[in-house]
């Protein structure tokens, strides 16, 4: 579900497949409630492939600056009747401009450049990620998006579309450095462990000019192995 303050299609909500086209603020508060409450959306069907491309300068000069010229390309190249492209405002991550959301997959994305935008819908509309710029599913936690992220790029080339992760039975003695899982993908298993290290992080493009990076904890991949 995304509340659509963007710019490039028709839309004031979209849910599960439906759109409300245009809507006041009393009425999108009245929807985003009944939703809330497990009620559907009274909307148009659309079964398009939503990306949001954030393009807002107010938090950082670069979601403008390289978030534009993403989305007019995306504009450009993709076919109106399989996907909606939207501008939109912060996402978050602007350190990754440009950074972009695909819905109904949740699937995020960084620093997707204009003459990337291709191979990025064609991955798209054959249901993968686009690896060189896939950032993670928001709905696992940090070590589940590396590992997850490191189990399809292992299979790269192979049309997976889905990777489970279990927890591995060899835990580790120190959880919070080191993790490790098993990586699921048709009949392929892999054992992917992870460290986490500190790194020197620049949040925004602003803090690099300052230099004003702070250390963040972050987990890394040590070994992708597969099991059988």
């Amino acid at each position: 579900m995304h509340v659509a303050l963007v710019d490039g299609d028709d839309i004031a909500l979209s849910v599960d497949g439906k759109v409300l086209p245009v809507a006041s603020h009393e009425l999108a508060a009245e929807h985003l409630l009944h939703i809330a409450s497990s009620g559907t959306l009274d909307g148009k069907p659309d079964t398009r492939i939503t990306i949001l491309c954030c393009t807002d300068s107010k938090q950082d000069p670069c979601c403008a600056k390289y978030g534009f010229s993403t989305w007019k390309a995306l504009k450009e190249k993709a076919d109106p009747t399989k996907f909606r492209v939207l501008q939109s405002t912060h996402l978050g991550g602007c350190r990754f401009a440009a950074t972009l959301i695909v819905l109904p997959a949740r699937q995020r994305y960084g620093r997707l450049e204009p003459q990337a935008v291709p191979a990025f819908l064609e991955a798209l509309s054959n249901g993968t990620p686009f690896f060189p710029a896939y950032r993670g599913n928001p709905m696992l936690d940090e070590a589940r998006q590396v590992a997850e992220h490191a189990a399809f790029t292992y299979a790269d080339g192979d049309g997976v579309r889905e990777v489970a992760l279990q927890e591995s039975p060899e835990r580790s003695r120190d959880p919070e450095k080191n993790a490790e899982f098993i990586a699921v993908m048709s009949s392929r298993r892999l054992r992917i462990r992870l460290a986490r290290h500190s790194f020197e992080v620049n949040t925004r493009c602003d803090t690099i000019t300052r230099g004003s990076s702070q250390a963040a904890d972050r987990w890394q991949v040590v070994a992708v192995e597969p099991i059988d």
